[in-house]
Formats: structure tokens, C-alpha cells, sequence
């Protein structure tokens, strides 16, 4: 535990992977960068991230968790990345998620129940918020 956050609150905030991408320029997480050249079959222009084609994607590229990585649902804790690794982003710590002993039941309940995640989610994200941010040194860096 850390800061009153369990497993439950860890795998709950683990699901906000249904929504955004990783990008080569600010993680180095995956190879895939900006524009149409890093795009997946999911992350490029033709491709509907919503589920509604009046909805824009915004700037091709990236590699999501998920393919409709513009709605929040429970998609993530099916972990489709493992089926489409060329397309999905599945990393190391969002495997262990399904495998560890702590984690697996929150996990597994999420994947079966989205209101049991949505209402998990909304509680560890008031959470989180409320424990604020502390900046060490307390006048924050300058680069």
C-alpha cells in the first residue's frame, strides 16, 4: 500500500489505459511516434477511435491499449494487445495485473463487471486527487 492505495485502487487507476496512446517521444515505450508514419491500425486517420465516425481521433500515431481508446469502458482489463501485439500496447505492468495473486481478483472483476470498474475507478480517482502533490524541492526545477 502506498498512501491508502491497495490493489483494488491499482488496478482500477490501470484502467484509464482504455483511453490514450503511448508515444515513442514521450515514453520510449513503444517504437510507434507521431503522425501517420507511427500510426497502428488503430491509431490512424481512417481508423474510428470512438466508434463514431463524426468524431475525429485528432493527431495520427502512437500505440493504444485499446482499439476504441477514445471511450472509457472496461476494454483494457481484456488486454487485446496480446491478441494484436503489432497494433495493441500490452506492457509488462499491465500483465502482471492478471497474474498476480492481489491483483487478479480486481482484475478479473473488472473485465466481467464495468459498473463494479466504473464505481472502483471514480473512488481511487477522488482518491488520488485529494492526496495532492508534493514537489520536491517545494519551489519546484527550472530547466
Amino acid at each position: 500500500k502506498y498512501d491508502g492505495m491497495g490493489d483494488k485502487e491499482i488496478v482500477a487507476l490501470s484502467g484509464a489505459h482504455t483511453i490514450g496512446r503511448a508515444f515513442k517521444e514521450r515514453s520510449g515505450a513503444v517504437e510507434n511516434g507521431y503522425g501517420e508514419k507511427g500510426a497502428t491500425k488503430f491509431t490512424c486517420p481512417k481508423w474510428h477511435a470512438s466508434g463514431r465516425a463524426d468524431r475525429p481521433n485528432g493527431m495520427p500515431g502512437g500505440k493504444s491499449w485499446t482499439p476504441r481508446w477514445l471511450k472509457f469502458d472496461n476494454s483494457y482489463f481484456s488486454l487485446p494487445g496480446k491478441e494484436e501485439p503489432d497494433d495493441l500496447l500490452v506492457l509488462p505492468t499491465d500483465r502482471v495485473l492478471e497474474v498476480d495473486p492481489g491483483f487478479k481478483p480486481f482484475f478479473d472483476k473488472y473485465r466481467e463487471d464495468q459498473a463494479a470498474f466504473f464505481a472502483d475507478y471514480a473512488a481511487a480517482h477522488k482518491k488520488l486527487s485529494e492526496l495532492g502533490s508534493k514537489f520536491e524541492p517545494a519551489a519546484g526545477l527550472r530547466i
